[in-house]
């Protein structure tokens, strides 16, 4: 058995903010902070949010592009995003920063175990590992447990697979990102490429599918990406390495805390925005919360902020996706003809007003939206 002040259950995007926010702070007030984790390899991933400011991790952006592109069968458009950047963290670099971090504090001790079970006894929080019982004040955890989601909730995968490719020639815009080519075969699925050219030679070229599927086999993923690669740039090419992975998406609205006082962070506190997969600005966001509720000593954690009425704009999509996937390349094409790019990112980040969200509805497939309003009404009564 084991004591801290602060224990952080799962060392990936969130549990890693949130540490590095803890840090910043006096070790008198933090006290010493444990930090369990049953994976001890990284997994390599590629984080990309956009912002039109400064950011924590500035230091870490190894690449971003001034303008996005979008791609269906009947259009193809590009445009300036200023004063937004997209932007790319290479997620090995991100944990090797943090890791140093980690190992340069005497507070911080890290322990490779899988956690069990929590509970809580008196005043302070208990985790339960093969091992050890951990115990402390405050517990902060990543894990999600999926049984919890109500079965009338939407769950939908976002699960890609991604090349890291040099080509021979120059084929690739390098200031340009592709955010959605729907130019595929959509197979009752929803399904797009993504392009992000760190050159005029070097891209990550990524399948993505919007399934119930948790997962293609590799020879699937391959098939699209070979053919997509083949038919767009006609180029000869090395693969360099790849990525994979998926990214639940769903309406559940995922509770702040446990019943033993576990806070809930990452995907485990619905940092997932629902309807796109991209979570990096709504962590950092959600950490920002946390330290104010940590520094008022306040730990009547409120659900994750931002659901609102942005939440049910994300569970009408997922309703789409889910019963009507092949609706969902037409309604994303005229999103980005009627609208800009940056109007688009503004939205998609939460930060529009109801008037400008009423002007961007109006622009796209009414009767879709009004049926599935109708349906969403129809199930809350």
């Amino acid at each position: 058995m084991m004591d801290a002040n602060i224990i952080v259950v799962g060392a990936g995007c969130a549990g890693m903010q949130l540490i590095n926010a803890l840090l910043k702070l006096p070790a008198e007030q933090t006290g010493d902070i444990l930090l369990i984790e049953s994976n001890q390899q990284i997994i390599h991933k590629s984080w990309c949010f956009w912002t039109n400011k400064q950011s924590e991790y500035d230091f870490l952006i190894g690449k971003y592009w001034s303008e996005l592109k979008f791609g269906s069968s009947k259009s193809d458009l590009s445009g300036e995003i200023t004063p937004y950047r997209y932007n790319y963290i290479n997620s090995e670099l991100f944990f090797e920063y943090h890791n140093q971090l980690i190992s340069s504090s005497s507070r911080v001790k890290v322990v490779h175990e899988e956690v069990k079970m929590f509970s809580s006894d008196s005043n302070l929080k208990q985790v339960h590992t093969q091992n050890n019982i951990y115990k402390a004040q405050h517990v902060y955890s990543s894990i999600i447990d999926y049984s919890t989601i109500e079965n009338n909730k939407v769950l939908i995968w976002q699960h890609f697979k991604g090349w890291f490719i040099k080509t021979e020639q120059a084929v690739f815009k390098s200031n340009q990102a592709t955010i959605m080519d729907f130019n595929i075969a959509q197979n009752q699925a929803v399904h797009f490429m993504y392009v992000l050219p760190f050159s005029e030679t070097e891209a990550l070229i990524e399948f993505t599918s919007f399934s119930s599927m948790d997962c293609y086999s590799d020879q699937e993923y391959d098939a699209y990406l070979k053919k997509y690669i083949s038919e767009k740039f006609n180029c000869s090419y090395e693969l360099i390495r790849e990525e994979r992975g998926k990214i639940p998406m769903t309406e559940f609205e995922f509770p702040a805390c446990s019943k033993d006082g576990i806070i809930h962070i990452g995907s485990a506190a619905g940092a997932i925005k629902p309807s796109t997969g991209y979570a990096f600005n709504r962590i950092s966001r959600h950490t920002e919360y946390l330290m104010k509720c940590f520094l008022t000593n306040n730990f009547n954690i409120k659900k994750l902020p931002g659901l609102g009425r942005f939440h049910f704009y994300d569970t009408l999509l997922l309703q789409i996706i889910q019963n009507q996937p092949e609706k969902v390349s037409v309604i994303m094409e005229q999103l980005f003809l009627n609208n800009s790019f940056k109007q688009i990112l503004s939205f998609l980040d939460e930060s529009t007003s109801l008037l400008q969200e009423l002007s961007l509805f109006n622009t796209l497939p009414k009767r879709l939206f009004l049926k599935q309003v109708f349906k969403y009404v129809q199930a809350q009564l």
